[in-house]
């Protein structure tokens, strides 16, 4: 009987360790399958990891500069691999030899060109100093025959009158207004040249013309002369001691005399009429004595006529020529400026045609010369001699042939390369997620993968501002960053080419609790975490800060030994949350609406590199 009752204790006992277990079972729905991780707390190194190929930051590369249609051809080339010691580069050991037979053959047939064309610009040297003197010479002549003009004028109507009468004109009258005249003159003649304006000729309405319109009158008038009446010099009294004045007095002088010497013959002619009434004198006396007095009269009457012809005729008639003589000589300056500034243009134009044509067959000819010294090419830097440059895939790229004797090489070809060993560098792509964090001068740990017992340590010397075009070319969505680490030190087990895993310390975290990125979910832009309960699980929100490729700091929401869990559960509906409770962070942390009608996302490196405008991460 007792038998049975402790029999029928363990069944019930067991029953009912049995329907609480289910019961447990049922409540976590599972979660006991899940992946789980427990939350830790001490220091976080923030980082990023990438891959890339070690090289030589300094390098002396070598490539084919001849520009032959066909290309050139190696004649020979040292073995690759070859170390450059310091006595080659004393001796200039030659490295690489081109074929330059084809070359030679084009630098003379230009030098044939190329005197010719250094021959005409030599003329054109000369015969700019032959126009600029003769121009000279011109512009001389005519200035002195104005002047001369001048003093003509001056000469004979007096310097008084002349400089009356030409500022009533509005020309120049002394030396210093005929300084003032060409220099406007000359400034509207280089006006006039000038394409680029378009400038009215002298005296017209517009620009500059009003103003100079008193001093170049004369070119739009077809004479001054004519305006002038030289008559009333005489009437007024204007004219000095010029020329004509002293002409004037003399005629005047002689018809004095000639008056005079007719009065004293007219005496004579009276006396010796009395005489001959008296029979003193004979009649042929007295005929010869009327005779004189007819000379007498004509001569008076000559010197009168001439005087006044001179005066009506004669005088005005000399004064308007000089006039005339001098304007002449005004318009003549201009024109001859004109004239010769037209030619010293044509002569320049020239020139310059023939120096630009001069200059391009001289670069062309250095040219041709820099091609033939890089036909030979010696060791100028110790190192390894590498074929191919130092771009792709560092020392191979598929645009060129093979180097080797007897290949043909195009123009800008890489031929070998000479990398400095002393220092290297590992150059890496950043994808676009990390690139905001890398910065210049950050700590990097380096191990090359062909010694991965050894660490290195550098520094990000170079980060470039926008992406690699070619790693796009076959994925446009891939953005990745060429970015170049130094690294410290010389170590020679390093060579170019090597593969090396790169560790960017970004930051480095004190006393923090983390959790692996897999256990942080996003939703609606809130951050949370499944964490682990005796009943199953339980959503909870946290606040995030920095993260790695591996784990992400939580600065609030759970704290250090709670399990988490690795995936979100499958039983996880996200209808069930407070919509309210949503809602109302969204209006107090300003959090982004949902996108893309998607309602659960998990935080990988990717989504937690791209969090709400409230976090940090």
């Amino acid at each position: 009987m007792k038998k049975w009752i402790i029999t029928g204790s363990v069944l019930t006992a067991l029953v009912v360790a049995g329907l609480v277990i289910k019961g447990s079972s049922q409540a976590g729905k599972g979660e006991g399958d899940l992946p789980m991780a427990k939350a830790q707390r001490g220091d976080l190194v923030i980082d990023v990891l990438e891959g890339g190929n070690i090289k030589a930051l300094n390098f002396l590369e070598f490539r084919n500069e001849v520009k032959l249609p066909g290309g050139i051809k190696i004649l020979e080339i040292i073995e690759e691999g070859y170390h450059v010691t310091e006595g080659d580069v004393s001796q200039g050991k030659v490295l690489v030899r081109l074929d330059q037979s084809e070359l030679e053959e084009a630098i003379v047939d230009h030098d044939v060109q190329f005197q010719q064309t250094d021959a005409l610009y030599a003329e054109a040297k000369q015969n700019i100093e032959i126009q600029e003197s003769e121009a000279l010479s011109g512009i001389k002549a005519a200035r002195q025959a104005l002047r001369f003009a001048l003093l003509d004028f001056q000469k004979f109507v007096g310097s008084q009158a002349a400089e009356t009468t030409l500022k009533k004109l509005g020309l120049p009258y002394d030396n210093d207004t005929l300084a003032v005249y060409e220099k406007e003159a000359t400034d509207l003649v280089v006006k006039a040249f000038e394409s680029s304006k378009s400038v009215g000729a002298p005296g017209e309405a517009g620009e500059g013309g009003e103003e100079n319109a008193a001093s170049f009158a004369l070119v739009a008038n077809d004479s001054l002369v004519a305006n002038v009446n030289f008559g009333s010099f005489l009437q007024d009294e204007l004219l000095g001691d010029g020329e004509a004045e002293q002409k004037i007095r003399r005629m005047r002088d002689e018809a004095l005399v000639a008056s005079s010497e007719l009065a004293v013959v007219e005496e004579s002619v009276a006396g010796a009429k009395r005489l001959h009434e008296r029979d003193f004198i004979t009649k042929q006396t007295l005929e010869n004595e009327l005779v004189g007095l007819d000379k007498a009269r004509l001569a008076l009457q000559r010197s009168e006529t001439e005087l006044e012809l001179f005066r009506d005729y004669e005088f005005p008639k000399e004064a308007e020529k000089m006039l005339s003589r001098y304007e002449e000589a005004l318009l003549s300056l201009i024109r001859t400026k004109r004239a010769k500034l037209a030619l010293m243009s044509q002569v320049y134009a020239r020139y310059r045609s023939v120096k630009r044509r001069y200059d391009l067959e001289l670069k062309k000819r250095e040219n041709l010369a820099e091609q033939l010294a890089g036909c030979v090419v010696r060791a100028s830097q110790t190192g390894l001699v590498a074929y191919g440059g130092a771009g792709g895939d560092y020392y191979a790229s598929r645009a060129y042939d093979a180097i080797t004797a007897g290949a043909t090489l195009k123009t800008g070809q890489p031929i070998i390369t000479i990398p400095d060993m002393s220092k290297l560098g590992v150059e890496v792509k950043i994808h676009e997620s990390s690139i905001k964090k890398i910065e210049l001068g950050q700590k990097v740990y380096i191990t090359a993968e062909s010694v991965p017992d050894k660490t290195l340590v550098g520094r990000i010397a170079k980060v470039a501002v926008l992406p690699d075009s070619n790693a796009s070319r076959f994925n446009p969505s891939l953005k990745l960053y060429p970015a170049t680490v130094e690294i410290e030190g010389t170590h020679e087990f390093l060579k170019p080419g090597m593969s090396a895993k790169v560790e960017i310390i970004v930051d480095e975290l004190e006393n923090v609790t983390y959790v692996p990125v897999q256990a942080v979910f996003v939703e609606n832009g809130e951050y949370f975490v499944f964490l682990k309960t005796l009943g199953g699980y339980e959503r909870r929100p946290v606040e995030i800060g920095s993260h790695n490729n591996e784990y992400i700091e939580l600065k609030k929401g759970i704290g250090e030994g709670d399990l988490v869990l690795l995936k979100m559960p499958d039983d996880y509906d996200p209808d069930k949350v407070d919509k309210s409770r949503v809602a109302k962070r969204k209006t107090e942390e300003g959090t982004r609406p949902p996108q893309g009608g998607e309602s659960k996302k998990t935080a990988s490196t990717e989504e937690v590199g791209e969090p709400a405008p409230d976090d940090k991460v």
